[in-house]
């Protein structure tokens, strides 16, 4: 990644929600992560300058006992990969590693299903963002989006069985979002077909003034996409975009735990690399004028 560092304000909010009686959902915002059970609201905000950020948010499968253990086991693991992920050189190690910390947050949830004899799941959605490219990976419903000055795109993919049936031609999107099936996960950390488990990723590039958001379903399920892109629209710290999205999401009447991890792109790094590029070229013509000169002196 060149050694180039990308500095982000961001801002995670994860809020139990007005009908949950816990809060399974969690949030890893480059090693911070809740590191305790049912937060009935949490927030964090910084401003980073790294060379490589990992964000993500796991959501703890709410039909299943102890979700919230298989979220914290997520962004856990997520955490003890994170120097890995943030040493990628590009997108392809980044997904390489991706795919092994996956892996290993599976087994550790099927592992802890076994100690405890209870079934538990989690989605995970999570970002590495780096000067040179931004890598996005999803098991599960928790959305993860892009905002350019041009508009906003997802870069996740819901694995739900509605979903399934939308690739298929079966259904459409809009009969899908009223599908009773529409947030029964295909894909999620807690599989005990480990070899099944397969991640939809999505590579990007950012700019300064981008901004990336990931939320879990409690968030993405009330609120379209017109309203997500008006919201980080706002021009406001992120931290009061991150609270304006779960207000938002309540007064629609979401039923679930909410949580959002916003990012704004403050400096995407190109500069400085215009800036080494320039000095490179600056020492190689100075030695080229020395040379020419030595050469003239000689005649």
């Amino acid at each position: 990644m060149g050694g180039v560092p990308v500095t982000l304000e961001i801002a995670a909010v994860t809020d139990i929600g007005q009908k949950r009686s816990s809060n399974q959902d969690n949030f890893y915002v480059n090693g911070c992560y809740i590191d305790h059970y049912n937060a009935v609201a949490e927030r964090f905000d910084a401003v980073d300058s790294l060379n490589a950020h990992v964000l993500a948010v796991c959501d703890g499968m709410g039909g299943q006992a102890d979700g919230d253990v298989a979220a914290m086991i997520g962004v856990s693991t997520i955490s003890d990969y994170s120097d890995s992920l943030r040493q990628s050189e590009n997108s392809q190690n980044a997904s390489r590693t991706a795919r092994r910390m996956l892996r290993e947050a599976n087994g550790r949830i099927l592992e802890k299903c076994k100690e405890s004899g209870k079934k538990m799941g989690s989605t995970v959605s999570m970002l590495v963002v780096a000067n040179q490219y931004v890598y996005a990976c999803n098991l599960g419903d928790s959305e993860i989006y892009h905002k350019t000055q041009y508009g906003i795109e997802r870069l996740s993919k819901p694995q739900t069985f509605a979903q399934e049936l939308v690739d298929m031609g079966a259904i459409s999107e809009d009969q899908a979002s009223r599908s009773y099936i529409r947030n029964q996960l295909s894909q999620y950390l807690g599989m005990e077909n480990i070899r099944g488990l397969k991640p939809n990723e999505n590579f990007t590039t950012i700019r300064n003034g981008d901004m990336l958001l990931i939320c879990s379903d409690g968030v993405s399920d009330v609120l379209p996409n017109h309203s997500i892109y008006a919201t980080l629209s706002s021009g406001r710290p992120v931290r009061d975009i991150a609270d304006a999205l779960i207000e938002k999401a309540l007064r629609k009447g979401s039923g679930d735990n909410l949580t959002v991890v916003i990012a704004r792109v403050l400096d995407d790094g190109r500069t400085a690399i215009l800036r080494r590029r320039l000095a490179l070229l600056l020492g190689v013509t100075a030695g080229v004028v020395a040379f020419v000169a030595m050469l003239l002196s000689l005649i």
